[in-house]
């Protein structure tokens, strides 16, 4: 889809065009108009981004990057042998390619240790779309078995019915067989015991309960004390891990694997052997490996993998942890440093194909500096800094093609926040971010930054020049604050488009409350001049959302012109609107 924005573009404007992204974030939009030929000016308030993605930019071809990778991985073999060597039940040597981990707090009333698993069904053997009916199953009092996955069982132990589809910790709260129930984080510090290992080779899987010598590896006592890292700030989206206990982000972690990531990161300009590109590419897969942090990462017991720590855009505390290899095991790997390396040396050379030549990347900039076009020599310029200045001069920009915050819906500062800890950047609160946070921006405010954003974009844009952004939903609010900003900058709306989202095709989004259409709106600067509009043909029975989307988009074609008691109708068509109303009664 951006690609095809862009295209439409360079219809109107033939040539070399500049494309500017002032909220870049993973740089699709980049990415899409230099592949194109274009100049690009991208920017984000978030170091941790802009320095990702001019490493992106700057990718090696395999050749480079995997004799790199190879020295990276031989330096530390021998740690990696002492953290995840391991034998199947039968004694053939095999490799620790995660170990699941319950939470268990102590019960209030009885004192009796409580394993919180959050449902019965622990971990399949198979998967499920593989024919996976058995594997590891939890009762309601905690006893781990092995049994049928497909029907109701009986524990062992003690004898109480095992529902395969049960939910043992729903609402954040646990029931103890002294018949004491209460919510997990009022009641102490919560330990992690190692309960499942997950054995690979190659061509071969086991789960089974930890051996002694797994046990003894997997303790924190057995591993050195690691650096502390800085204190998790109190946000929306980290009062969660504070309220779990965990208040600095060493705490998010075991030690082992703690100690593999520090080891790998310690290894990394001896392995890029002066290559500067393959330095930033090595270090972009180890530290990007942090978003498996055990404690944050959900197992899925159907499908056998382990989820980001941010998965669905939120830290997710879990009772049922996955630490992964930190390196990667044979069948096993998802989020591993050896599989980003193994992804990152072919997204180099398909990269190269694509490119057929080598870009001239500049960056991160700080936004703050002189302004200036930039040399011509330089394919990307990447800024770091909020988007309330740009570092392009006035009539720069052939067109603005972005995404712009989706008001509180994601908190991208706070969940950068545990990348910005490992990496040793500033941990300190981003100022300037436009969302809305409880504890400290109001709608108000990002209706303001927005403004200031728009109203610099208005000023880098040449005369005939367009703002391209897609923008999606459910809140009355946010539309308003962007129609607004968008006006008080000084464009009017020429047409708008809708499109399909990437949610209803994300397994972490689809049928949750997300917005699978994203409304696509084609601004100009304001003038008195007469401007032809576009918009989509109404079709006959149209699904709600799509509805939603074009009643917004019909009235964005009134932006540059709304007056009087807009807002109020805005919101009340928003509100109103059955696609806003269903999705509030499902939450």
């Amino acid at each position: 889809m951006t690609g095809a924005l862009i295209d439409a573009a360079n219809v109107d404007q033939p040539g070399r065009l500049v494309v500017a992204d002032p909220f870049t974030g993973g740089g699709v939009i980049a990415l899409a108009a230099l592949l194109r030929g274009h100049r690009v000016y991208a920017q984000d308030i978030n170091l941790w981004a802009a320095q990702n993605l001019t490493t992106m930019l700057s990718l090696p071809q395999a050749e480079r990057l995997e004799p790199a990778a190879h020295r990276l991985h031989t330096a530390v073999a021998p740690l990696l042998e002492t953290a995840y060597s391991t034998s199947f039940e039968d004694g053939t040597p095999a490799t620790v390619a995660h170990t699941l981990r319950v939470a268990v707090v102590a019960c209030p009333k009885c004192c009796d240790p409580v394993q919180l698993f959050p449902s019965a069904i622990v971990s399949l053997t198979e998967r499920v779309d593989q024919g996976g009916r058995a594997g590891w199953l939890a009762c309601p009092s905690g006893h781990l078995q092995f049994g049928a996955a497909d029907r109701r069982t009986r524990c062992r132990t003690c004898k109480r019915t095992i529902q395969p589809d049960a939910r043992y910790t729903q609402g954040r709260k646990f029931r103890c067989q002294c018949g004491y129930t209460g919510r997990i984080w009022e009641v102490g510090q919560i330990h992690w015991v190692p309960i499942l290992v997950e054995r690979t080779a190659p061509g071969r899987r086991e789960f089974g309960p930890p051996s002694d010598h797994e046990l003894t590896v997997a303790a924190d006592t057995s591993w050195p004390d690691q650096p502390c890292l800085p204190a998790i700030l109190q946000g929306t989206e980290t009062t969660v891990l504070r309220r779990y206990g965990m208040t600095h982000w060493h705490h998010v972690m075991p030690r082992r694997q703690h100690a593999v990531i520090n080891a790998l990161a310690g290894t990394i300009d001896p392995a890029a052997a002066g290559d500067k590109d393959v330095a930033s590419t090595l270090h972009a897969a180890v530290l990007g490996s942090v978003e498996m942090a055990a404690y944050l990462s959900r197992w899925d017991a159907r499908y056998l993998k382990a989820y980001e720590a941010m998965a669905n855009h939120r830290y997710n505390v879990t009772t049922l942890s996955a630490e992964p290899n930190v390196w990667g095991a044979p069948q096993s790997g998802r989020g591993t440093v050896g599989r980003r390396l193994a992804h990152l040396a072919k997204a180099g050379n398909w990269y190269a194909e694509r490119l057929g030549r080598t870009p001239s990347v500049a960056g991160p900039l700080p936004a703050r500096q002189r302004r200036s076009r930039g040399s011509r020599t330089v394919d990307v310029r990447i800024v770091v800094g909020s988007s309330t200045r740009l570092l392009a001069p006035s009539n720069s920009f052939d067109l603005v093609c972005t995404d712009p915050p989706y008001h509180d819906d994601v908190k991208y500062g706070e969940l950068s926040e545990i990348f910005h800890a490992w990496a040793g950047l500033d941990t300190a609160r981003v100022d300037g971010e436009a969302v809305v946070s409880t504890d400290a921006v109001d709608t108000d405010a990002y209706e303001a930054t927005l403004t200031q954003a728009f109203l610099e974009m208005r000023r880098a844009l040449k005369p005939d020049g367009h703002l391209v952004l897609s923008y999606a939903n459910r809140d009355p609010a946010a539309w308003v604050a962007l129609f607004s900003a968008l006006q008080a900058a000084g464009f009017t709306t020429i047409g708008f488009q809708i499109v399909h989202a990437e949610n209803d095709v994300d397994h972490a989004k689809v049928h949750r409350r997300a917005c699978n259409l994203d409304l696509i709106l084609d601004l100009v600067i304001a003038t008195d001049r007469p401007m032809e509009q576009f918009a989509p043909l109404d079709s006959q029975g149209q699904a709600e959302e799509d509805d939603f989307c074009r009643t917004m988009g019909k009235i964005a074609l009134q932006i540059g012109s709304l007056e009087g008691p807009w807002r109020q109708k805005l919101q009340h068509a928003v509100a109103t609107h059955p696609f806003v109303a269903r999705g509030k009664a499902t939450m």
